[in-house]
């Protein structure tokens, strides 16, 4: 839980800064998280992107794009919206960089100073993003989990009925079985009764 915590607290802040796009700079905006990997956090946006509000995703200079599509928790209008989600720092203590420029049109970057209402709708996303990295997270988690036991399920369903079968194949044996000893019987009986009369024969 503390880990959770960390990771929730760390993910808070939002960042402006130049962000190196298809070998330019532009104004654009940086989400630092901790205990969360690339994968996770590139998915999580992707899945409200793409899964969420049903925007159509290209790729443009190492980005992923949405061209010209609104998405309304930034406003009515079309926006283009690039991110990128990249990792820096040592191995034991990597950060997670999510990076995101979205535009009017023609590379015209959002800013503070140019749309104020947009920028704060950004900045209101990317602050309550991080929760929703861990809630993917945890969804994955559970589907893996779901899905781990549906195949366990499936598999001992198999195994019943495989044991099912080599019950009865067992329990035909057994009467196979009981048939044979009953005809050894009866053929040590007629054994007997041939060993008698030859006995009884050679006196």
């Amino acid at each position: 839980m503390a880990a959770f915590g960390a990771f929730v607290l760390s993910a808070q802040e939002v960042n402006t800064s130049m962000v190196d796009f298809n070998k330019s700079q532009y104004p654009g905006y940086l989400l630092n998280m901790k205990n969360v990997s690339v994968e996770v956090v590139e998915s999580t946006m992707r899945n409200i992107f793409e899964n969420d509000y049903n925007l159509k995703a290209s790729k443009e200079g190492g980005f992923r794009a949405y061209l010209n599509q609104q998405f309304a928790p930034f406003g009515p209008e079309n926006y283009d919206i690039y991110f990128n989600v990249a990792e820096f720092g040592k191995k034991k203590n990597k950060t997670t960089q999510l990076s995101m420029i979205v535009c009017t049109g023609n590379m015209n970057a959002i800013t503070s100073s140019n749309n104020p209402d947009v920028d704060n709708a950004i900045r209101y996303f990317l602050k309550n993003f991080s929760p929703k990295v861990q809630a993917y997270e945890n969804q994955q988690q559970v589907n893996a989990l779901k899905e781990q036991l549906a195949k366990l399920e499936s598999t001992r369903k198999s195994l019943e009925k495989d044991q099912d079968k080599t019950n009865k194949q067992i329990e035909k044996l057994n009467k196979s079985l009981e048939k044979t000893a009953q005809k050894i019987k009866e053929t040590d009986q007629q054994i007997a009764k041939v060993k008698a009369e030859l006995k009884e024969t050679e006196k």
